[in-house]
């Protein structure tokens, strides 16, 4: 191709509407040939052009083009094959439309580029936003039951650990570190080679256990996904409302993406207090084998009375763990059945 055979056409006053563009990746699909489609130029801006990105990355079917050669770059080769994949990109200063090569934009329009990255970026979140919002609304009937559970179930685990800590400061902590250090696995024999047990619960002990105030996050955002987001169109770019559109949207979808880990968690928590848990740590600490020269835990209906001593000192608590604690945690099928992960992936 020679320059007498660039194409330059002038016709956007305003960046191309949302129709164009589809059409435009259409005939990208259909052809190969992104800078074949009606209006689009193939001359070259200036280096100091501003630039609006009006798609993320796309990769050319070259196959479809005439002898599979690669796309022209506008920027840096506009008469000879040069890349493979490129984005749809609007220049005001000209009022053209330009398929550019993103690697060669990088280096050309230097940080009139990056900049219009940053706000493609905060375009494609809002717009994704946007549209998710109405889906997850959709599915609240379904989503508050199950955190309810989970904020009831979490905030009795935090207490009991408050009450532990309360009682005997520094015990959790203690058998916490002890007990990660040995990857929470304990021997009950004094044996050569004895098998090792698993200890369950350990994250019950941990420094940052805190499931009340996950599910008080949770709770906080069933509440706000009951409110609609801001009006906000692509054309607006960076302003009041994307910034709250993004801001939300990314603590909702992080609050509900750690559900199935939460449930998880307090389950795995509320082990510690099994008889069969606090009975394997007693074993344990016959064998000589703990940091502890007395453990017991003394159960009495729902009632757990625990005393340790050891070089760090002598810790004695008193707690009332509910048979039920777990009855109404909800199933992983339940929150598998919400669809989450496929809404907010």
């Amino acid at each position: 191709m020679s320059d007498s055979a660039l194409q330059f056409f002038p016709i956007f006053d305003d960046r191309p509407p949302l129709d164009f563009i589809e059409k435009w990746r259409q005939h990208i699909t259909d052809t190969g040939s992104p800078e074949t489609f009606q209006g689009i130029s193939t001359t070259k801006p200036e280096r100091s052009a501003n630039v609006v990105l009006l798609s993320e990355e796309i990769r050319v079917p070259t196959p479809l083009r005439p002898g599979g050669e690669r796309v022209p770059c506008p920027l840096c080769s506009p008469t000879s094959p040069k890349f493979g994949m490129g984005r749809m990109a609007y220049f005001p200063d000209d009022s053209a439309a330009r398929f550019i090569g993103h690697r060669c934009a990088k280096h050309y329009l230097g940080n009139n580029y990056t900049e219009a990255e940053r706000l493609f970026r905060i375009e494609a979140k809002c717009g994704e936003y946007l549209a998710l919002w109405p889906r997850l609304q959709s599915k609240l009937p379904s989503i508050e039951p199950i955190v309810q559970k989970l904020y009831g179930i979490g905030h009795r685990l935090t207490d009991l650990r408050m009450y532990i800590d309360i009682q005997a400061p520094g015990f959790a902590s203690f058998l916490h570190n002890d007990l990660v250090a040995k990857r929470s696995l304990v021997v009950t024999s004094h044996d050569v080679g004895a098998k090792s047990y698993q200890v369950h619960g350990v994250e019950f002990l941990s420094l940052d256990f805190d499931p009340k105030g996950k599910t008080d996050k949770l709770m906080t955002a069933c509440r706000d996904l009951r409110r609609g987001l801001p009006a906000w169109n692509h054309t607006e770019g960076e302003n009041d409302a994307s910034r709250e559109i993004i801001r939300r949207g990314n603590s909702i979808t992080k609050r509900l993406k750690d559900i199935s880990a939460l449930r998880d968690l307090i389950e795995e928590a509320a082990r510690f207090f099994q008889p069969r848990n606090l009975r394997l740590l007693e074993q344990w600490r016959a064998t000589g084998a703990s940091p502890f020269s007395v453990l017991t835990f003394k159960q009495d209906g729902d009632r757990i009375d625990a005393l340790a001593e050891s070089f760090a000192g002598r810790f004695n608590w008193s707690v009332i763990v509910p048979s039920d604690l777990l009855a109404n945690l909800p199933h992983n099928e339940e929150i598998n059945g919400l669809g989450l992960s496929e809404i907010t992936n």
